[in-house]
This record gives C-alpha cells, sequence and structure tokens, in this order.
C-alpha cells in the first residue's frame, strides 16, 4: 500500500478476469468498490503493531542510555586517572626544582662568605 492508494485500497487480491496474470506497470489494478473492515491488525510478539513498539522502544532507549552512561563513566574515570598522574608528575618536577634552587642558594651563600676574593682572585 502507498499513500497514492485510493481510499478503501486493500493489499489482498481481489477475484478478477486478470487475477492470475500481473499487471504491467499499475495499469489495470482491480480496485474493490467496498473499504476494507475496520478490524486490528493481529497482535504479535514481536514487533508488530500491538506488540509493543512503545514498550520495546522504550527498553531499547533505556539501554541505549545506561550504556552511554557506563562509557561516559568510564571516561570520567579515566579523565580522573590522568588528572591524578599529570598533578604527581608536575609536584615531583617541583620537588626537584625546589631541590636544585635550595643547592644552588647553599653554593652562592657559601661563595658569598669567602668574600671578593674568589671573584676576582688575590691583588698583587
Amino acid at each position: 500500500m502507498t499513500a497514492t492508494d485510493p481510499t478503501g485500497a486493500t493489499a489482498s487480491p481481489t477475484t478478477g478476469p486478470d487475477a492470475d496474470s500481473p499487471p504491467t506497470g499499475g495499469v489495470g489494478l482491480p480496485v474493490p468498490t467496498t473499504p476494507a473492515p475496520d478490524d486490528a491488525p493481529p497482535a504479535t510478539g514481536g514487533w508488530g503493531w500491538a506488540g509493543g513498539y512503545g514498550r520495546r522502544g522504550s527498553a531499547l532507549r533505556q539501554k541505549l542510555a545506561a550504556h552511554l552512561a557506563a562509557r561516559r563513566r568510564k571516561r570520567r574515570a579515566w579523565a580522573r586517572d590522568i588528572a591524578r598522574i599529570v598533578l604527581v608528575v608536575s609536584i615531583m618536577a617541583l620537588a626537584a626544582l625546589a631541590v636544585e634552587i635550595g643547592r644552588k642558594a647553599v653554593v652562592v651563600l657559601n661563595r658569598a662568605d669567602l668574600g671578593a676574593v674568589h671573584l676576582f682572585g688575590e691583588r698583587d
């Protein structure tokens, strides 16, 4: 059935002189004169009309939402782990810099105690 079929047309074959021969290009299709009865399509357990598009779709949406939420949690956990590693490495780098600055300060202060002799040498 298509949207352009006339009102009351059904997909079930009708009896007529050309019922056994296939029509060519849609010309000569039999159109019933009485509309189809108003009975609902049969209820099926799968993806049928009454089979629960709403329930099944809702369940699929919930499953997809749970999957996406789990993926977001995993990504956040990875991001937190990487942030912790970067924090530890940066603290270690700052500690190493502090140690080097302290060593340099000790050297400068020791040389300052010697006076200007170490800078210019002894005068003749």
